[in-house]
Formats: C-alpha cells, structure tokens, sequence
C-alpha cells in the first residue's frame, strides 16, 4: 500500500475507499452518497481526489494479489491504515464516513462489518460515541 501522510484527506479517503470496495462491489448509490451526505468536504477531498484514492487503493490491492495471497481485511494492513489517521477527531469523521457509505445499499455486508469492527475496537471509539460527534 502506498504511503500517506498522517491525518491527511488521502488517508481519510482511502479508508471511506475501503469500505467502498468491502463488499467486493463498487455501488453507484454508495458513490452519489459520497456526494449529497457531504462527506468529500468533510473528509477535505474533491470527488476527483476520492476518485484518485480509490484507484490507487485497487491498484495496490491487484499488485498485492500478484506477490501472495491477499487478504483485504488482513489485520496487520488494517493497523498500518488505522495508524495513517491518529486524530481522534478525524477517527470520528471517517468512522461516520465509513456507516453512512456502508449503509447506502441498505445493508452492511460481512466485509464493511469486520472493516468497522476493527476500526472501532482499534481507535476505541463506540457506535454511542459516534452518534454524539
């Protein structure tokens, strides 16, 4: 996976991008969401800047694939993207990000679960905690 710098829009998107990808679909609705719920703006990213972010994050993934087997919610590359975002704030922002793009196909799949699971249990932040932000 690339590197980002700490905290910045790249390293927010990437992981609203991974919630994106978890359900190993790319849904029209979950991008227009992206848009009318205001996220882009608050993650401090343009559509095009998002769009950038998630096709480098396919990339990445396909080149991993190529040298091993790839597990995308493996935990130890969960923990390096977690640590990309070290701003309690900002946890909150993308965790937020992360459920309304989860939820825009009306459901949460086992991929988009075990990617906010470990978010939340990793920055120690409840789904209370969240509603409150």
């Amino acid at each position: 996976m690339r590197v980002y710098l700490r905290n910045s829009p790249q390293a927010l998107a990437r992981l609203v991008a991974m919630v994106v990808v978890a359900d190993g679909r790319l849904h029209d609705l979950e991008l227009k969401w992206l848009d009318q719920r205001g996220i882009y703006d608050a993650l401090g990213i343009n559509a095009a800047g998002f769009g950038e972010v998630l096709l480098d994050l396919c990339r990445d993934v396909v080149l991993e694939a190529e040298q091993q087997r790839l597990y995308l919610f493996d935990p130890a590359r969960l923990k390096r993207l977690a640590a990309d975002v070290d701003d309690p704030q900002l946890q909150r922002v993308v965790l937020s990000a992360m459920l309304v793009v989860a939820k825009a196909d009306g459901r949460l799949s086992a991929g988009e679960q075990i990617l906010l699971r470990f978010l939340l249990e990793h920055w120690n932040i409840s789904v209370d905690e969240l509603g409150r932000s």
